[in-house]
């Protein structure tokens, strides 16, 4: 999966002078290709969201490098430009030593917290060393970061579960510094997050930042009750506010979202019009079949056996749909260095081509699987040509290929299910809610989407997608950092004066 190419802002307001967003992962990565020093946009719900937000603001994204590429594309103070074509900010690459990254990325933050606050329990992998690398690379991270303010003070904004420890590491040498968070995965209540050891740790590196955004409201609330009962921290009667040691933390919810209008725009263009009749030349679709769609990394909280099993069932309910409807499942790998991803994936192979065989016809498939990453284009052509869009996630901060599959639909015409575990339910309702858990009944509301009247398709869709006009990517950057005093106003405002 590609992330959108961006689309200049022409109506932004002056750039804040020192915005700096943190994350573990990249915007952009350099490779060697044939000897070319390339460079690549990356993967991730993080990355497509807030890469467009520091080409409207400028400022400074630090991020971990790797790799020999990215070494040899940066100057001395470990910075280069991007994006390549128009520089619009400076990327500050940190280095990670092999602990480090074993340690704290692959174990404590993809082993321990990324299960833990998915509520994925059986999965969590604990160890002591872990956390220790966990540690290390927090340090890491905030040692780059202080830096970068020793002569230039700024903003600091902290993204999601990798770096928890950073907003106090920050604080102790920098007290007057602002420091927001924003946390991308949802929030487990205290029953779950008491399994952590270092709950206590967590929580205050949080607690250390002036304000902490969570997804969903849910979350946050889960947030003040850990708070509560493992620092005894003191929250305001609104809920809007957690007081501990003496520093207070605005506690808000804010959901993510997507570039409406560059995907809409993308999917009007002829160019997408030819890559939907070459999309259906190459998945070997007949005229006349019917088109599902899931996007997805090949993770297990994305819940794709689950909705693999639900496409099972659907075949076996509705046996009328054999030969006319095809679903294409785009999986790009993920964390293949650890073994439970490994393991996953291989399941999700095996389980596509079981139900092929079972269902699979000499001219038909019922389920088109491709793994890998595909262009910009293409994906928006997936997106505006498929009838449905299936999101199954177990659980999920948000989701936003439920928001890219809204934006592409500029015909009007598609159906979106979406998990009750997905953050995108609580913004999404004109979709079909589903219950992953539930094959049945999944099954059944994938057969209601595809015989659905074409007013209410287009009544649901349009409702959506005017709904995301206005609370796009642009306008959830301005309510968060609203949150610590930064005015900016939102594009909409801007366009409506």
């Amino acid at each position: 999966m590609v992330r959108p190419p961006i689309r200049p802002e022409q109506t932004a307001p002056p750039a804040p002078s020192r915005l700096i967003v943190v994350s573990n992962r990249e915007p952009y990565e350099h490779r060697w290709v044939e000897e070319q020093l390339v460079c690549q946009r990356t993967d991730g719900g993080l990355t497509s969201a807030l890469d467009p937000v520091l080409c409207r603001l400028g400022g400074t994204w630090v991020a971990w490098g790797s790799g020999d590429g990215d070494r040899e594309a940066v100057n001395p103070g470990d910075v280069t430009h991007v994006p390549p074509d128009a520089p619009a900010y400076r990327l500050r690459r940190v280095w990670l030593s092999r602990d480090e990254v074993k340690g704290g990325y692959l174990g404590y933050a993809n082993q321990v917290l990324w299960p833990l606050c998915h509520t994925t329990l059986d999965r969590v992998m604990y160890s002591k060393s872990s956390w220790e690398g966990y540690v290390a690379m927090n340090r890491r991270f905030a040692e780059a970061l202080l830096d970068e303010l020793h002569d230039r003070p700024g903003l600091v904004w902290v993204h999601d579960f990798h770096l928890a420890l950073v907003p106090g590491l920050i604080k102790a040498v920098r007290p007057t510094t602002t420091v927001a968070v924003f946390w991308h995965i949802p929030w487990p209540g205290p029953d779950v997050f008491r399994i952590l050891p270092e709950r206590r740790e967590i929580l205050e590196g949080l607690l250390a930042a002036d304000s902490l955004v969570f997804q969903t409201a849910g979350s946050a609330d889960l947030f003040i009750d850990c708070a509560r009962q493992f620092l005894q921290a003191e929250s305001e009667i609104t809920g809007k506010a957690v007081d501990y040691k003496g520093h207070r933390t605005w506690i808000a919810a804010h959901a993510i979202s997507v570039d409406y209008q560059t995907f809409a725009e993308q999917a009007g263009t002829v160019s997408v019009e030819q890559a939907i009749r070459q999309a259906r030349e190459r998945l070997g679709v007949a005229p006349g079949t019917r088109l599902g769609i899931g996007v997805d990394r090949l993770d297990y909280t994305k819940g794709l056996l689950k909705r693999f099993w639900a496409l099972d069932a659907f075949f076996a309910r509705h046996p009328h749909y054999r030969g006319s409807f095809t679903f294409v499942q785009i999986a790009v790998p993920t964390r293949s260095e650890v073994e439970t991803y490994r393991r996953y994936r291989e399941v999700i192979r095996q389980t596509v081509s079981v139900i092929n065989d079972r269902y699979g016809q000499a001219d038909w498939r019922p389920i088109v699987y491709l793994e890998g990453r595909i262009r910009f284009e293409t994906l928006v052509a997936y997106y505006r040509m498929a009838d449905l869009a299936l999101v199954s996630s177990v659980n999920d901060g948000m989701n936003l290929v439920a928001k890219e599959y809204v934006a592409s639909q500029v015909d009007e015409r598609g159906v979106l299910l979406v998990s009750q575990m997905a953050g995108a339910a609580e913004e999404l309702t004109e979709a079909l809610i589903i219950n992953p858990y539930d094959a049945e009944g999944t099954a059944d509301a994938v057969a209601q989407a595809l015989e659905m009247p074409p007013d209410e398709r287009q009544r649901r869709m349009r409702t959506m997608r005017t709904y995301l006009q206005t609370h796009d990517i642009h306008a959830w950057v301005a309510n968060c950092l609203r949150e610590v005093g930064l005015l900016l106003p939102t594009r909409h405002e801007v366009e409506t004066g």
